[in-house]
């Protein structure tokens, strides 16, 4: 009898456990007010035409600490870290390529200091000086904002980690820039049985300046239907000059699969500033009906073995 009275409670409490876990409820991600020292906009992007003597920009720097804070600027160029499109700021000693994209040298800022009372904010103007030494094309810097002097050591020779805001600043010369998008490599996941759920797509940047990817990956069946849809660079992902970059499109179900046979996956692709597209085509041979089948024979088995064994197991304790 106990067993039994088991086996009736078991869902309810499966059931309330569930609730228990899943059902408290959940902060806001980036309800907490901000913290410190904050500067805005988080980057730029900025033209200059080569006419220009300058470029006039600005930032807005917010003290939320309850004290007084002194804030110094400076500024640094930076680069691509890797494919995935992380950022790096360039150090002592550049290469060639951080040489000729930086910024730092034609960035021109009013003060190196100021100092921000409690929950104020300030607006700091600063320059981008267009001088002959300046190439066409994009260059690559940012205002960097720390609290204090910026000494790294105390009076014992101990070495200190002072927190940087920073403002990237992403800067287009006219009269020269060049802009070249190329797809150099389609990773494309796929099996006899599955179609690809997502596509990883290879830029490169063989222009003087920066370029936003767009565009879309479709995947469409023998009969020209449409099967599966992707959005390239959903989040705007910038792509520096002389420089390779991955990004990942996941592929939307548009229709169900019918039969067996070849399957066409297209890359339309472009750029910001361009409404002209260019296209990569592949095809593959796939039966994903057929997995399909295979994994409503498998689950049916299964929810038929657990039912049988259920039903012996409750026979038993009659």
């Amino acid at each position: 009898m106990a067993n039994k009275r088991l086996l009736v409670l078991l869902p309810l409490l499966i059931v309330c456990w569930a609730f228990l876990v899943f059902g408290r409820p959940v902060k806001a991600a980036g309800s907490s007010p901000p913290q410190g020292i904050t500067i805005s906009p988080a980057f730029q992007q900025i033209s200059i035409d080569s006419s220009q003597a300058s470029k006039p920009i600005s930032f807005t720097i917010t003290n939320n600490k309850p004290t007084p804070q002194t804030i110094t600027f400076s500024s640094a160029d930076f680069n691509t870290l890797s494919e995935t499109g992380g950022l790096v700021f360039v150090g002592s000693n550049p290469t060639e390529i951080q040489q000729k994209y930086g910024l730092a040298q034609w960035f021109e800022l009013p003060r190196k200091s100021l100092t921000i009372q409690p929950k104020q904010s300030v607006k700091l103007s600063a320059d981008i000086l267009n001088l002959a030494s300046m190439p066409a094309g994009g260059h690559y810097g940012a205002l960097l904002v720390s609290l204090g002097s910026g000494d790294q050591s105390d009076k014992n020779g101990n070495v200190s980690i002072h927190p940087i805001a920073s403002s990237l600043l992403f800067v287009t010369k006219l009269g020269g820039d060049t802009h070249k998008l190329s797809l150099t490599n389609v990773y494309v996941k796929h099996s006899l049985l599955r179609l690809p759920g997502s596509v990883t797509l290879r830029f490169h940047n063989d222009g003087n300046t920066h370029l936003t990817p767009r565009g879309a990956v479709t995947v469409y069946d023998s009969g020209h239907r449409l099967i599966s849809k992707g959005i390239i660079n959903e989040n705007s992902g910038i792509l520096l000059p002389a420089s390779f970059r991955q990004y990942s499109v996941q592929l939307q179900r548009v229709n169900m699969p019918r039969l067996p046979g070849k399957y066409i996956l297209n890359v339309d692709y472009r750029f910001d500033g361009i409404s002209q597209y260019r296209r990569y085509s592949t095809s593959f041979f796939s039966m994903p009906r057929l997995a399909t089948a295979i994994e409503i024979i498998a689950g049916a088995a299964l929810a038929l073995g657990l039912g049988t064994i259920g039903y012996r197991n409750l026979r038993s304790y009659k």
